[in-house]
């Protein structure tokens, strides 16, 4: 009993901040460490559902310069268009990436490559400030300016991709919104001014795909194991487009298969085939019930006593907690639920425990804290914007190109 207990306690302590919808920012924790701002501002803003950013560095003495603007929609899909420069030579820049696959605008022609260096623009924004973030006593940030509006906090930039001799100093400044408590602007330069960096973001979760001409480069393959081919096509492109791929099929029986211009994590593929079905079970810690397991946690085991609700989802977002650690956050049409006469309730998406907790009253709004990974994250939220009743079953995804 105890260790329900606890169990509960920390889900319910893991869930600081709210989800984010379409062209929302999420609001920042009710309480948060003032050291623990900087980390929570970049690791919550660049994990957001879509940004738009520009990006810029430069190395003076020796004629480098990659500059643009571009769109990331996650968990990994990237458009960058802008320019590369290195002495005289000088070539337009237009590249979609997601994962390890880019595709590069060539006089016209879209030619696929293994992602290069210069197509890892948020990695490497990460890599400026990442050492600074793995401080745990925050000593490695300083605010330098709070006007109200903005925080402005100096840090020590890892620039030394740029600078291999290490002949330089560098200095940098993180900017973020303080009503938010998010990252707005990454700035650092060395004290010469040769070498300078810049990356911003905007619009969050404003984005809703990546633009590129479509084609067939992938295609991933199910089995219509049950349910109606139609409905079966129309949840999966809902469910690639939320994660900004265009999508054509073709169908051979009760063969699925989906053509994408740019892949799919394979985790998440085979998510997408799942039904998405929610519900909110009663549970007790004795009885005849079947028994199930919180996800992560085989040492709890409940029992469920009744299905209380399967509710229908008005909207679903991925956020983060103060740890950096994903929560998802549903919005419900209706109040859930109506009947409380259990030890607990639990919430369970395709039989899968997510969530125990106790509530006092009905509400609209649920947040799941108890999830692993981004992927799993995303793949979730996937499946709960557009539910169906059937199930495919995931084959294999290929590479066409």
């Amino acid at each position: 009993m105890r260790s329900i207990k606890l169990l509960i306690s920390l889900l319910s302590l893991a869930i600081f901040s709210t989800g984010c919808f379409f062209g929302l920012k999420p609001r920042p924790p009710a309480s948060i460490e003032a050291s623990k701002v900087p980390h929570y501002a970049w690791e919550t803003v660049i994990k957001q559902r879509s940004f738009r950013f520009t990006y810029s560095v430069a190395k003076k003495s020796a004629n480098f310069l990659i500059k643009g603007k571009g769109t990331v929609i996650l968990p990994d899909a990237l458009r960058f268009k802008g320019i590369w420069q290195m002495g005289d030579d000088v070539r337009a820049l237009d590249i979609a990436v997601a994962g390890d696959y880019q595709l590069e605008n060539l006089d016209g022609q879209w030619i696929p490559r293994q992602r290069s260096e210069e197509a890892k623009i948020v990695e490497q924004a990460d890599r400026v400030i990442r050492k600074a973030l793995i401080r745990k006593d925050g000593k490695a940030f300083k605010l330098i300016l709070d006007d109200g509006k903005k925080l402005v906090y100096s840090f020590k930039p890892n620039l030394i991709y740029l600078d291999p001799g290490f002949t330089k100093r560098f200095h940098a400044e993180l900017v973020v919104d303080r009503l938010y408590l998010l990252a707005e602007e990454i700035r650092a330069a060395s004290d010469d001014s040769d070498v300078v960096f810049n990356f911003t973001i905007s619009a969050l979760n404003a984005p809703r795909k990546i633009n590129i001409p479509f084609a067939k480069n992938f295609r991933i393959s199910y089995y219509l194991e049950q349910g109606y081919r139609c409905k079966a096509k129309r949840a999966l492109r809902a469910r690639l487009n939320y994660l900004g791929r265009d999508v054509k099929f073709e169908t051979d029986n009760l063969n699925i298969k989906a053509y994408l211009a740019l892949p799919v994590d394979e985790v998440i593929s085979k998510e997408l085939g799942k039904p998405g079905d929610l519900v909110i079970l009663g549970l007790n810690l004795d009885g005849d019930g079947q028994r199930i397991n919180t996800k992560g946690q085989n040492t709890d085991i409940f029992r469920i006593a009744d299905t209380l609700a399967r509710p229908r989802v008005h909207s679903v977002g991925v956020a983060y907690d103060s740890l950096s650690r994903p929560v998802l956050e549903l919005k419900l049409i209706a109040s859930e639920p109506k009947s409380r006469n259990y030890d607990y309730l639990g919430v369970a998406v395709d039989g899968v425990l997510y969530e125990v907790f106790p509530v006092d009253k009905p509400t609209n709004v649920i947040r799941i804290a108890n999830i692993n990974t981004y992927q799993e994250a995303i793949a979730l939220a996937a499946k709960l914007n557009k539910p169906y009743k059937g199930r495919l079953r995931f084959i294999k995804q290929e590479n066409l190109r």
